[in-house]
């Protein structure tokens, strides 16, 4: 079972976005034809008072048009069917073994959405714990 939402972008077309049942694939269909995918690597706190979050591991919207709202509407409705917080990479030159590092506009496009609140830089208690 997944979840879906029609989304009309800032160029006036409409896109489908898909996200599955446990939340760890965001799909972007128009036409029938899959334009992109994010997936997310489900992540359950260690510590009592910090969240379950979801880890962004694949950002893969080379298809879609930029600029036009598709991944900013992707993470709004994966945080509203989900509740819980996205963190992703950073820009750091390093590659992540769970693929989570960025390129190409990815870094421009997390750095916007951090801007936004749409994906946290930490989830709250994290710091405390690396002492």
């Amino acid at each position: 079972m997944t979840d879906s939402v029609n989304f009309r972008a800032k160029n006036g077309e409409t896109y489908e976005i898909l996200i599955d049942v446990d939340g760890t694939e965001i799909s972007v269909v128009q036409r029938g034809k899959v334009l992109g995918t994010i997936d997310l690597s489900y992540q359950e706190s260690d510590y009592g008072n910090d969240p379950d979050r979801y880890h962004i591991t694949h950002l893969a919207l080379e298809e879609c048009p930029s600029q036009v709202g598709i991944g900013r509407a992707c993470l709004q409705h994966h945080i509203d069917c989900f509740g819980a917080p996205i963190t992703a990479g950073n820009d750091n030159g390093m590659k992540a073994g769970d693929g989570s590092h960025l390129t190409g506009s990815g870094p421009g496009f997390i750095h916007k959405m951090r801007k936004e609140g749409l994906v946290v830089s930490d989830v709250p208690h994290w710091d405390r714990y690396d002492e």
